[in-house]
């Protein structure tokens, strides 16, 4: 059954869930946090991996032989304002990230992928075609209580494995999920998501309902097809 996890903003990089953790088989999910005039280095190795910028922003190198990449990853001070900034790195390909006077929050995603794709990074707001990633990335804000079945808010398609990042502006906003199994759908469990909670669904969950009190920002990522 689908599960939640809260994370601690923390310095770094910190890992949330990974293939084989509460319920997920395909999705590794993390935050980093880098501060003001710092570096981050890493290689995607298996992977394809997302970048998304929640807040301040960077320079980013990405380079693997003729499939490069560079530019500025971030446009907005928090997930509130303003739409998010995507890179899309392919599998065995290094990427460096670069703050100067100010620091960023990145989402981190990623899937195994060997498909030979192009790196890219994505200006606020635009989305690359689904023919060329394996993750699907899209966020919501709500700015009102809403109290709705679940295919009436792009929340999340059913057929596939899901995670989803929660904040909350103020202390008492929330999110509320009912969700039902596949193999069960006379059962109905209720998930409170708070500030900072990370909400893993697993392929047999399905989300019946929705409630949302007070404004809230969900970033939703799953595997491609």
């Amino acid at each position: 059954m689908s599960t939640c996890k809260n994370y601690a903003p923390t310095e770094g990089y910190t890992e949330i869930v990974k293939p084989g953790e509460m319920g997920i088989s395909k999705l590794h999910f993390g935050i980093l946090t880098l501060t003001p005039q710092s570096t981050f280095f890493d290689h995607s190795e298996d992977n394809e991996v997302a970048l998304i910028a929640l807040g301040g922003h960077c320079t980013l190198l990405v380079g693997h032989n003729g499939n490069k990449a560079y530019g500025v990853l971030g446009d907005r001070p928090d997930v509130f304002q303003g739409e998010a900034c995507v890179a899309h790195i392919p599998h065995h390909t290094t990427y460096e990230m670069l703050t100067g006077d100010v620091g960023i929050e990145v989402a981190v995603c990623k899937v195994e992928s060997h498909s030979e794709s192009a790196a890219v990074i994505l200006e606020a707001g635009e989305t690359a075609a689904e023919n060329e990633t394996h993750l699907r990335i899209w966020e919501n804000v709500l700015l009102e209580d809403l109290d709705v079945r679940a295919r009436d808010v792009h929340i999340t398609p059913t057929d596939r494995e899901a995670i989803c990042l929660y904040r909350s502006v103020e202390a008492d906003s929330a999110a509320v999920f009912d969700i039902t199994r596949t193999v069960d759908r006379e059962k109905t469990m209720r998930v409170q998501l708070d500030d900072n909670d990370v909400l893993m669904l697993s392929e047999q969950d399905s989300i019946v309902s929705f409630t949302s009190k007070g404004v809230g920002y969900q970033l939703w990522i799953q595997p491609g097809l």
